[in-house]
C-alpha cells in the first residue's frame, strides 16, 4: 500500500490540530473555581500584581495577615477594557476590595471578577468568574452591603 505525501500531511496536520485543541480547552478549563460562588473581600492589601501571560495574577493580604492569589485574564485582552489595565494598575500596598469566585478546594485564592481601588471599577475576569459579566449589579449589591452572590439572592435581588 503506498500512502502519498498529501495524505501523509493530512493525517499529521489532523493530528497536530486536534492535539492543540485538547490542550487549549485544557489548558481554559475553570473546574478549580467555584463559579456558583461570588465573595466580595473588603480592605484587601495589593502585595503583587503580576501582569503576565497567559493569565494575570493578583496576590493580596488579608486584614489576618493571609495571602490570597486571584487569577484573571490574559494582559493583552485588560490593555482595550475600561478603564484599561496595565503592568502598574494595582501597586504593592494599594487597598482594593475584591470580588471573586473561591477556589474549590478551600485555599486562599480564586478567579478574580472585580477589582475596586479608589472608587475605580477593574474587570480582569475571564470566564472563570462571571462576577465582572454583571458589574452594574454589583455595584448596586455593594451599596446595599452584600458580601457574597448567595446574600443577594437570598434578599430577593434578581441576576442580570
Amino acid at each position: 500500500m503506498k500512502i502519498s505525501t498529501r495524505k501523509l500531511f493530512a493525517v499529521a496536520l489532523a493530528v497536530v490540530t486536534f492535539g492543540a485543541a485538547g490542550f487549549a480547552s485544557a489548558h481554559h478549563s475553570f473546574a478549580m473555581f467555584d463559579r456558583s460562588q461570588e465573595v466580595v473581600m473588603n480592605d484587601m492589601e495589593v502585595v503583587r500584581w503580576a501582569f503576565n501571560s497567559p493569565h494575570v495574577a493578583l496576590y493580596a493580604r488579608d486584614s489576618d495577615g493571609q495571602v490570597w492569589a486571584f487569577e484573571g485574564a490574559a494582559p493583552a485582552s485588560l490593555v482595550t477594557r475600561a478603564p484599561a489595565m496595565n503592568g502598574f494598575t494595582f501597586q504593592p500596598g494599594d487597598m482594593v476590595d475584591i470580588i471573586h469566585c473561591p477556589l474549590v478546594d478551600g485555599r486562599s485564592g480564586g478567579a478574580v471578577g472585580i477589582v475596586i481601588k479608589d472608587g475605580e471599577w477593574y474587570g480582569p475576569n475571564d470566564g472563570g468568574c462571571g462576577a465582572g459579566g454583571h458589574r452594574d449589579a454589583w455595584r448596586d449589591w455593594v451599596s446595599k452591603g452584600y458580601m457574597s452572590l448567595a446574600e443577594a439572592m437570598e434578599a430577593g435581588e434578581e441576576m442580570p
